[in-house]
């Protein structure tokens, strides 16, 4: 094995001086940053030495096929307003499928539809679906003109602000995809207003298909919680309305394909079921005789895929009523799953009259619910909720899920005027409600969604304390990746991985591990040679989760900085060149202080394969110092005098970056130690945005809520592009 050598000593004597920044403006520096030698690349790991205690893990990874990718891995979204920067951090957040909340009480208004007076039996029901059917865009049932109007302009009125049409075209514009809970309760009704509720399901569905290809949708949602027992009754209103709706979505797909020529392909996503009333076993799958005795005879699932080839006349049909098993789950660890998850095949096999399982997707999830979060005292910042919630990725991956769709994307306030603790990304409570950064666990499920969202080959893996591994080939990025969570509350130690089996050359293959900890937040900690025996042995530290890429190898170009500044706040100047400086002060009573790098590339970095970004430095206090980075692709700036007022895309008052989603886009968290050692970055995602010949980075520490303040009088310094020893300066790395 050839094991990561142990972090320098700390550096001594770490001075503060004013330096004048490269481009203009203010900043302080640290002389050691001149002076020392930088430590090796290897030495960027937290805690890379032997393990104090910890117990060696060996892992073994086959050139053996185990599955595919997950095929959605997404969010629940809140806010959705034109303008916003929602798009730029979902893009960022590289997950490929939403869901979001659409009552059709909100969307479609019932004065656009026929009222249905006049049917009496199913044969009037049907002889009206067919002659709307005929021409659905110009029949006397659809006001096309009022739900148009809605659909463009109606600002969505609950907890998540957001305009329909533009939502889901920004969504189809990112390649995510939309999967809608569109429903209404209005099941327990006589036949016209089950005529209306078709109605209303086939416009809205006619409506996403034609214009922006939305092919996925929930019926109802969380059917077996008693709120919603005033509506669903009981199960035969249930079935009744999911056999109706689905023959509405269905119907609206087939009738756009029909006259558009598209290829779409309904999608039901049912029975959309919870927990909150269960007592016992397997009762989301079978009955139980609890206080709620909607479900003593059947299980909402069980009931659900009994009648899966039945439509609403009561005949046996050869297509399937809906086709993704969804449910949601809420405080349980990843044994849960993987038990949840064999479970459901088995009674989906025993329940549908075809004898198959159907694809599962979790279409909400979380390691606690919102009540559970209020009352814990931790957060998705909390060691124990992102490691947990990282092995329920790996076990989920392994048990071959569809999708996991967390809830939610953003930390919306909730009717009671507090925050949901759910949120994974964190936003400004009033106009557009921008996103202003990301908690740990939101880093962590970004790690996974690069390596494992979509359709990719995984490797079989094992490890020797019987931890699930998951590992997968990315042929377009020419590398491996492997998951590796560590089990919360347990000591850091060695891992051995063994990769002699996979297909990797024995020369210039590398291991790139970013990390998510209390110290990192998504940063790469070991950018390292596989040696030739594809063998090594790495300390992973406590409370952590790793991304591993095994990278092959390619023809490596590095940049050096041809232009950085530092601006500060109080406006005084210094006299030096050397330094660079991030810091943030909510008082006032500290220094407040960004950086900007900027780098000549050609147009070719947009096509890298991987982009990292070096910086080396350290925090002034020797605890960790987490601040955002932010890829800004108008350099017109540069060469340009500025101080804090005048800084480009900056909003000083606020300390926010501004622009976001047009010229400036978040690139990655960089977190510094006590030590002067390199901090690294994957950007390759936000080299994408490149079309010129220069690149641009924003280094800022963010208030990413008002509880954000631990911060405060705290700062970084790195070395700058004059800094007399080379190897400190800021670097882009580009391989091709």
């Amino acid at each position: 094995m050839s094991p990561i050598p142990p972090p320098p000593e700390p550096a001594r004597g770490l001075s503060r001086r004013t330096l004048l920044g490269g481009l203009a403006a203010t900043g302080a520096a640290a002389g050691t940053l001149a002076g020392s030698p930088m430590p090796s690349a290897a030495a960027a790991t937290s805690n890379p030495g032997p393990a104090a205690g910890g117990a060696e893990l060996r892992i073994v990874v086959e050139n053996a096929p185990a599955g595919r990718g997950m095929p959605l891995v997404g969010y629940n979204t809140g806010h959705y307003l034109p303008g916003s920067n929602t798009s730029a951090w979902l893009a960022y957040s590289r997950v490929n499928a939403v869901r979001f909340f659409a009552s059709l009480v909100h969307w479609t208004p019932d004065e656009a539809f026929d009222p249905g007076e006049g049917i009496d039996d199913i044969d009037d029901f049907d002889l009206r679906k067919a002659e709307l059917r005929r021409d659905p865009e110009r029949n006397p049932f659809l006001r096309w003109d009022i739900l148009e109007d809605v659909f463009e302009n109606q600002v969505y009125p609950t907890t998540n602000f957001y305009r329909l049409n533009y939502q889901v075209g920004e969504l189809k514009r990112l390649g995510i995809v939309t999967i809608m809970e569109a429903a209404e309760l209005g099941w327990n009704s006589p036949l016209s207003g089950l005529w209306l509720q078709w109605q209303k399901h086939y416009a809205f569905t006619y409506h996403l298909a034609r214009h922006y290809d939305v092919e996925r949708y929930n019926f109802v949602n969380e059917p077996d919680h008693p709120s919603a027992a005033h509506d669903i009754v009981d199960q035969d209103i249930y079935v009744r309305g999911l056999q109706i709706a689905s023959d509405a979505i269905r119907s609206a797909v087939a009738d756009v394909n029909q006259r558009y020529g598209k290829r779409l392909r309904a999608c039901v996503q049912a029975p959309v079921i919870t927990h909150v009333s269960s007592s016992r076993g397997d009762d989301h799958m079978d009955a139980d005789p609890d206080a709620d005795p909607r479900d003593d005879e059947y299980g909402w699932g069980q009931i659900s895929l009994m009648n899966l080839r039945t439509d609403y006349h009561g005949d046996t049909i050869v297509e399937d009523v809906f086709h993704v098993f969804d449910t949601h789950q809420y405080n349980k660890t990843a044994d849960t799953y993987a038990y949840e998850i064999s479970m459901m095949r088995e009674k989906m096999r025993a329940y549908t009259p075809t004898g198959v399982a159907l694809p599962i997707v979790y279409s909400e999830f979380n390691r606690r619910n919102t009540s559970a979060f209020e009352t814990s005292g931790d957060d998705l910042d909390t060691p124990l909720i992102y490691c947990d919630l990282a092995q329920i990725w790996s076990t989920a991956l392994a048990g071959q899920v569809e999708g996991m769709i967390a809830f939610k994307f953003q930390n919306t306030m909730r009717a009671n005027g507090i925050p949901y603790g759910t949120g994974f990304y964190y936003l400004e409570h009033e106009g557009l409600h921008d996103i202003h950064g990301v908690s740990k666990a939101g880093e962590m499920q970004r790690l996974f969604a690069k390596g494992f969202k979509g359709d990719r080959s995984l490797m079989k893996a094992s490890a020797d304390d019987g931890r699930t591994v998951v590992v997968s080939q990315d042929r377009a990025a020419s590398c491996h990746y492997l998951w590796l969570p560590h089990p919360s509350g347990t000591p850091g130690g060695e891992v051995d991985l063994d990769l002699r089996a996979l297909p990797i050359p024995r020369h210039g293959t590398r291991v790139i591990v970013e990390e998510v900890s209390p110290a990192h937040s998504g940063g790469i900690v070991a950018d390292v040679p596989l040696p030739e025996t594809k063998q090594i042995t790495l300390h992973q530290p406590a409370d952590s989760v790793w991304l591993l890429t095994i990278a092959g190898p390619g023809r490596v170009r590095t940049h050096d900085a041809a232009a950085d500044a530092t601006v500060r706040r109080s406006g005084d100047s210094g006299d030096g060149e050397e330094a660079l400086a991030v810091a943030l002060d909510t008082t006032g009573a500290g220094p407040t202080e960004v950086s900007y790098l900027l780098f000549e590339v050609g147009p070719e970095a947009r096509h890298a394969r991987r982009a990292h970004l070096e910086l080396c430095g350290a925090s002034e206090d020797g605890q960790p110092f987490t601040f955002m980075v932010y890829a800004v692709t108008d350099t017109s700036w540069a060469g340009q005098d500025f101080d804090w007022d005048s800084a480009p895309y900056l909003d000083g008052e606020a300390v926010h970056p501004t622009d976001v989603g047009r010229t400036v886009y978040p690139a990655g968290q960089v977190s510094t130690l006590g030590v002067v050692t390199p901090a690294r970055l994957d950007v390759t995602d936000a080299l994408r945005q490149v079309s010129g010949d220069t690149i641009a980075f924003l280094l800022i520490r963010e208030q990413r809520r008002a509880e954000d303040v631990a911060d405060n009088g705290r700062r970084a310094v790195f070395a700058s592009r004059h800094a007399s020893d080379p190897a400190r300066r800021p670097r882009l790395t580009l391989t091709n």
